[in-house]
């Protein structure tokens, strides 16, 4: 199946499918060698990381090893989660070093970065033999290994929606309803301004509710076609260009209107959940990761989808695609191998899907979660996102893009640049890190 084939494939899936299911992902950064997993008596020990370190995930995370650990006494995790803001440089660190983790969560950057230089195992007739292909939901695993059509290096187990979280409260004071279009959404956001309240959080100089919101607004405004050429170093079409320096003038136009928080460039985007549980903000851009902390505020939030240009559009495709996938070191002993299979295997287990669901997640195994108990907001959630289509995190373009999107964003909040020079600064990247990507 060709990358083009394999991406439209899995984008077409609406998440009403997915909706049904759960999942999740989690991580450690241990330094130890793949070289030297057996600590003696016939036990093996397995070194896993990933960057999913919220206090919710770890517990998940525990739960499973213990699962697991049912059935493989002898084996032992050893599980030390890495902050996302260090997690790309760790592994280059590690696996450069030569003391690379024996199970790796990866994103399709860090996938790109790794299986570049050969560090990760081929597990395409694994993953045949072990049926997994049928316990995903349909492209799932295509989609993760998008760009290397015909061989699969990890496995996924979780989709990672970001949608609009808002403050029922506020919404209710000012007679706000979840917004159909993003002209519904910049009234909403100018009302909410006026009223004394923080707009939007954005979480400090990582700009994440910044960047997705460009995101989603590529997605409503240029043909899918586009998007993937784009996606896979295909190029850049006028189309997608003038609409990513539209999505770029809207964010210089929040910035200038105040729409954020005043300390903003001060701020970690670890607190936004703290900030936003203040009261004060109205509506986040975040992933369903933050369902259990905002669980945990009791504060009334709501979900919605980011809002389409027309409402009358088709098809409305949000930033979601699978969260990442476990990947193996390509050093890996047969002995050490199958047990990193078998744990891999442990999250298909439907008492483990349950598990993830319950904790908030969106899985891409098949199960059924229809009888499973949720909150309120993980219910908002699910709705939010039912019969929208998948979209990339276009910054996964090309290793390196998100740091340059980044830094022109920057630039614009400290009114050092313009959506236009911003987006040729990008550009310009894109074009050097595709060529650096491709070996030319």
């Amino acid at each position: 199946m060709s990358k083009m084939k394999a991406s439209l494939l899995f984008v077409s899936l609406t998440v009403m499918i997915v909706s049904l299911f759960g999942c999740g992902s989690n991580g450690g950064n241990s330094a130890g060698s793949s070289s030297g997993g057996s600590s003696g008596s016939g036990k093996i020990t397995l070194n896993v990381t990933s960057s999913m370190t919220d206090e919710a995930r770890v517990n998940i995370m525990n739960e499973t090893i213990k699962i697991f650990n049912k059935t493989h006494p002898d084996v032992t995790i050893e599980y030390n989660p890495s902050p996302w803001s260090e997690y790309t440089q760790n592994l280059k660190l590690s696996f450069n070093s030569g003391a690379g983790q024996d199970i790796v969560y990866v994103d399709d950057t860090m996938q790109q970065m790794l299986q570049k230089n050969n560090y990760l195992m081929d597990i395409t007739d694994d993953i045949k033999s072990r049926g997994w292909i049928d316990k995903e939901v349909n492209g799932a695993i295509d989609f993760q290994n998008a760009r290397t059509p015909g061989k699969y290096y990890s496995v996924p187990f979780a989709n990672a929606p970001i949608v609009v979280y808002y403050n029922k409260d506020i919404f209710s004071k000012l007679n706000l309803t979840p917004p159909k279009t993003v002209d519904e959404f910049n009234a909403i956001l100018a009302k909410v301004k006026e009223a004394g309240y923080i707009p939007l959080e954005n979480g400090g100089m990582t700009n994440r509710t910044k960047i997705w919101a460009v995101f989603h607004m590529l997605y409503n405004q240029v043909p899918v076609d586009d998007i993937n050429k784009f996606y896979f170093q295909q190029g850049i079409t006028p189309k997608f260009e003038q609409a990513f320096t539209v999505a770029l003038s809207q964010i210089n136009e929040w910035d200038k209107s105040g729409y954020f928080r005043k300390e903003d460039a001060s701020i970690d985007d670890t607190a936004v959940p703290t900030y936003f549980a203040k009261g004060q903000s109205a509506m986040v851009l975040s992933g369903n990761w933050v369902i259990p902390t905002f669980d945990d505020t009791k504060m009334p939030i709501g979900a919605f989808a980011f809002p389409q240009q027309d409402v009358n559009s088709k098809e409305h495709r949000i930033v979601n695609p699978t969260d990442g996938g476990w990947a193996l070191n390509a050093n890996l002993s047969g002995e050490k191998k199958q047990a990193a299979l078998d744990f891999i295997d442990t999250f298909m287990n439907p008492d483990v899907v349950k598990l993830w669901y319950e904790g908030g997640m969106t899985p891409t195994i098949k199960a059924d979660m229809s009888g499973v108990e949720a909150s309120d907001l993980k219910r908002d959630f699910d709705q939010a996102i039912e019969g929208t289509q998948l979209g990339y995190y276009l910054d996964n373009a090309v290793p390196g893009l998100l740091d340059i999107i980044n830094k022109q964003m920057q630039l614009m909040y400290f009114q050092k640049t313009t959506p236009e020079k911003a987006w040729n600064e990008i550009k310009q990247e894109y074009n050097k890190l595709t060529e650096a990507a491709q070996g030319q």
